[in-house]
């Protein structure tokens, strides 16, 4: 992909994600568009190959010759053994990897400011947990994505939940009341008139704790954590969406 096409929607460049986007008055070009999903793929492509030619700038500042000598000097001096010669040659020049680097930059710089573009034009509707129709722009998608729909799903998980197989005694709006009961016993051990050991248990009494309980039912919980999973599916449609839009051109 040499120069960049045209229009491009969505996406945050810091993430590398790219979220449904609707542009509110899109862009026609000349040129073939290229979408965000494929801007997002060369910017990846980029980065490996940016890594590839830095490896490539450290091993073309020197050549090396390599072989054991058995004579430092007179005239047969640093004259290789018979086998014992490796030369290595560099593939590239200084100036090629460094301009490679920069044209690599260069194109790299250019789509993160066309991304940067879109993401503050594109616009994506969504129904929230409330049941409200929102439009929000890219950079609410992620933080929608990244870090607000996993706290909600971690304060659901966390409710408090009311205990099953209890007996129940009392019960309110909110709340119910059971007691836990355990004996408490004690070993007591005696001889008969034959002298056989003999054990008894005796019961001292019993050891109540009532418990007042505050937690949600189950089910309550269980639907919670569903519905929070339907944004959270509704949220990566739209980002799988954005990933068809055009991006902008930089002026």
């Amino acid at each position: 992909m040499g120069s960049s096409p045209p229009a491009f929607r969505s996406a945050a460049i810091a993430s590398g994600i790219c979220v449904a986007a609707v542009l509110l008055a899109p862009v026609s070009f000349g040129f073939v568009a290229i979408t965000l999903g494929d801007a997002f793929n060369r910017r990846k492509k980029l980065a490996a190959d940016l890594q590839t030619w830095i490896g490539r700038l450290g091993l073309a500042g020197a050549e090396r010759r390599t072989y054991r000598t058995s004579v430092l000097e007179g005239d047969h001096a640093y004259q290789p053994d018979p086998g014992t010669e490796k030369v290595g040659t560099r593939q590239y020049t200084v100036q090629e990897c460094r301009d490679k680097i920069a044209e690599i930059l260069e194109e790299d710089e250019r789509l993160a400011l066309r991304i940067s573009r879109t993401n503050q034009q594109a616009r994506a509707e969504i129904v929230d947990l409330s049941g409200r129709a929102r439009v929000l722009s890219i950079p609410e998608l992620l933080v929608l994505k990244d870090d607000a729909i996993p706290k909600l799903e971690q304060a659901a998980r966390a409710v408090p939940l009311r205990a099953d197989d209890v007996s129940v005694y009392d019960s309110g709006d909110a709340w119910v009341r059971y007691r836990q009961v355990k004996k408490v016993e004690r070993k007591k051990e005696s001889f008969s008139d034959k002298g056989l050991k003999v054990e008894e248990i005796e019961l001292l009494g019993y050891d109540v704790v009532e418990v007042t309980d505050y937690g949600v039912p189950r089910r309550e919980q269980w639907d919670s954590i569903d519905r929070i999973g339907e944004f959270a599916q509704q949220v990566k449609q739209a980002i799988n969406q954005a990933n068809k839009t055009d991006l902008v051109e930089l002026d």
